[in-house]
């Protein structure tokens, strides 16, 4: 499923302090893909919502 053009992956997640938090892919579903940089911004929901 990683691999379908197009598709976006999703999940949930509960993280209880606002942020930017950094990390890396760790799959290996093409050349050089699990060294692929992530970064996960979590905002509060009157932010989100605006």
């Amino acid at each position: 499923m990683d691999a379908v053009p197009g598709r976006l992956n999703q999940m949930f997640v509960k993280i209880d302090r606002t942020g930017i938090f950094y990390g890396q892919c760790r799959e290996i579903c093409g050349a050089n893909h699990r060294f692929m940089p992530i970064t996960i911004e979590v905002v509060n929901l009157k932010t989100y919502n605006t």
